[in-house]
Order: C-alpha cells, then sequence, then structure tokens
C-alpha cells in the first residue's frame, strides 16, 4: 500500500468513526440533520439547493435529512413571498435550543478525538489542516 492509499484509508475510516461518535451524542437525529440544524442556526432560512452545496449532500439526501427535521419540530419549510415555487427551510425556536445545547457536547466529543497529543503533534495538525483548509478554497 503506498503512503497516499494509506492515508486515504485512514481519512476515510477516521471521517466515519467521527461521525458515529457525534451521531451518538445527538438526540434523535443523525450527524448530518445536525450539521443543517447548524448551518440554518447560523446563517439563517436556506433553500434545499443552497444546503446541498454547503453539505455536499444529493438533493434526495437532504428532502429526506429536512423531513425529519420538520417532524421533529426542529425546522420548518416557508415559501418565499415573491415566488411561491421557493420554499426555505428556517431553523425553529425549538431547533435553536437544541443545537446550543449540543454545541458544548459536540465540542467535548471533537476534542476527545485528539486527547492524549503531545503539543508539537497539535501544531503538526493545525498546519496540517491551514494547508488543507487552503487547498479547498482554491
Amino acid at each position: 500500500m503506498t503512503n497516499h492509499e494509506e492515508l486515504l484509508k485512514l481519512f476515510y475510516c477516521i471521517l466515519k468513526k467521527m461521525k458515529k461518535e457525534w451521531s451518538t451524542q445527538l438526540q434523535g437525529i443523525n450527524y448530518s440533520q445536525y450539521l443543517i440544524l447548524r448551518i440554518l442556526n447560523r446563517s439563517g432560512p436556506q433553500k434545499a439547493a443552497q444546503l446541498a452545496e454547503v453539505t455536499q449532500m444529493t438533493p434526495g439526501a437532504i428532502t429526506s435529512a429536512t423531513d425529519k427535521l420538520v417532524a421533529e419540530g426542529y425546522a420548518e419549510r416557508k415559501g418565499d413571498k415573491e415566488d411561491r415555487r421557493v420554499v426555505f427551510l428556517e431553523i425553529t425556536d425549538k431547533g435553536k435550543e437544541f443545537v446550543e445545547s449540543m454545541a458544548e457536547e459536540y465540542n467535548k466529543v471533537t476534542m476527545k478525538f485528539f486527547q492524549g497529543l503531545p503539543d508539537e503533534d497539535i501544531q503538526h495538525l493545525i498546519r496540517i489542516y491551514n494547508k488543507i483548509w487552503d487547498n479547498l478554497e482554491q
């Protein structure tokens, strides 16, 4: 196995495990649904196409995820006043409370991933993550 193959394998395995850990902390929704709520809480009402682009999910997956959020009362669909064909997803007060209550727990779980790493390794990760971010921004 080449270094690049090993890197990709580890990256996907770690990402999958991280999503699983985050999902175990969420109460009745999955990580993708939580991500949608965080986006709505931070950015305001969004069209499904906007959410699909930001989350890198398919439109069908967005519809499925948002149906559950609406059913649970975390979000609601609202039509555009000027164009009734346009529908926005908006976070509800219940959704805002949920996101805010989970933020600290989410951060605790995330910090657990880096537990035991020496400061030098943390600095290397910060440098690496910044480089990855730069690559994604180009």
